[in-house]
């Protein structure tokens, strides 16, 4: 299983954006609804399966998918879901057959009264077990992050209201039982419409989080204020807070805020993100970002977290776009004041050739930290194309260079040249 060649490029996304609890109701549009089921084969080409620097080999790797998706929006509800899986085997002499489960899912339901919601959340990726070997079944593991929260919103008028709450979260893990938590929280935020494009809400919440196999628990207690709502040609948020954390070895607090804008004008789209906040090496940021694989995800730790990103996409023209991402992350742990950091960026160029074939070009660069501050060096180069033979019928070719290259460590750096051909019926 390689991680980075779990998602085909062609296999298609969509963003969303999930507004405050209390808006749902108000703010969604009428009934939108799509579902599909794919079935996909795979066969790729290697010069170096083992991705090893001392034991090259060329070799190949099969795989076989199932993939379900379904979107439905109505004016009080809302259901996203996206999972697959898959089955594959190499005749490389390091790798073993290798079968897993990745998707998403995100429910918003009303419950008797557009005054009570329901919020299901669930992902499900995989991540290296060791940041310092390489990306093969035998140091790849997966987490799952659940979360139900219960929101009880108490208007008084037909502005402002209270907001009553419970969040329980549990992260499993399939290869790591020591960093599996269960946290409970509960929450009251009282809230003012200002204006019919903005929000502004109060917040007080307390959660305590138990690591179920270690004895390892804290709680914390966070207030904040926030305003909401629509700017110019985007929507922003501003969150300024407190957090404070509760441990046996001693308290750690300190300010947490998270900024965020999106702007849509003409043929541009950019998201910029920044945040800190208080959380633990089990749930991290808790999102299902495409950079979560190289978190380490270990020692039963309190971090503080910080993180900006930025995303870009321009539509050229009608049958040309490109998409640009950014984003740096650090984790400190509140113990030792060890902190590692790591960044990426990507670039992609997709271009519509005709009515049936597609191609696209993408380049990924990232560093993260081992012993040292960027020490983990990976570049991906990708050329690709799709040509549709049917409606629900597809052929896609694809060309991939990686190398990843440690300091100090020759075992854990290799270059691997490989080419992708699979074919996938969506319905």
């Amino acid at each position: 299983m390689k991680l980075k060649k779990q998602c085909f490029k062609f296999i298609e996304a969509s963003l969303v954006i999930l507004l405050p609890s209390t808006a749902i109701a108000n703010d969604l549009p009428g009934s939108i609804s799509e579902s599909y089921i794919s079935f996909g084969l795979e066969h790729i080409q290697s010069n170096n399966i083992n991705q090893s620097s001392n034991n090259e080999q060329s070799g190949f790797e099969q795989r076989a998918d199932i993939g379900i998706g379904y979107f439905n929006q109505t004016a009080t509800n809302f259901t996203a879901l996206d999972y697959s899986v898959y089955y594959s085997t190499s005749n490389g002499d390091e790798l073993d057959d290798d079968s897993d489960v990745s998707g998403s899912l995100s429910i918003t339901q009303e419950i008797f009264s557009p005054n009570l919601l329901l919020n299901l959340n669930h992902f499900r990726r995989q991540y290296l077990l060791d940041q310092s070997g390489v990306d093969n079944p035998d140091n790849s593991g997966s987490r799952d992050v659940f979360t139900i929260n219960p929101v009880w919103n108490i208007p008084y008028s037909r502005r402002a209201g209270f907001e009553l709450s419970y969040d329980y979260t549990a992260t499993r893990y399939s290869d790591d039982e020591d960093e599996e938590t269960d946290r409970n929280g509960v929450g009251v935020t009282w809230y003012n419409k200002l204006t019919p494009k903005a929000r502004f809400e109060l917040s007080t919440n307390l959660s305590e989080v138990n690591f179920r196999n270690t004895g390892f628990d804290y709680k914390e207690v966070t207030v904040d204020a926030s305003i909401d709502g629509e700017l110019l040609a985007g929507t922003y948020l501003v969150l300024l807070g407190y957090s404070r954390v509760i441990l046996d070895a001693g308290n750690e607090e300190g300010g947490i805020f998270k900024l965020s804008y999106g702007y849509q004008f003409d043929r541009h789209n950019l998201s910029v993100n920044l945040q800190r906040e208080l959380s633990d090496s089990s749930l991290g940021l808790g999102t299902d970002t495409l950079d979560n694989e190289d978190d380490s995800f270990d020692d039963n730790e309190v971090l503080w977290i910080d993180r900006v990103d930025l995303q870009h996409r321009f539509i050229i023209t009608n049958r040309l776009s490109n998409s640009n991402t950014l984003y740096y992350q650090q984790e400190t742990s509140v113990t030792t004041d060890e902190t590692d950091p790591r960044w990426g960026a990507s670039a992609s160029l997709d271009f519509q050739n005709t009515k049936k074939i597609s191609s696209f070009i993408s380049l990924d660069y990232s560093e993260s930290t081992i012993s040292t501050d960027f020490d983990k060096q990976v570049i991906n180069a990708t050329i690709g194309g799709r040509y549709l033979i049917r409606p629900q019928l597809s052929l896609s070719l694809e060309a991939n260079y990686e190398d990843q290259s440690i300091d100090d460590d020759e075992d854990s750096s290799y270059d691997e040249l490989s080419y992708t051909a699979r074919i996938e019926f969506k319905y």
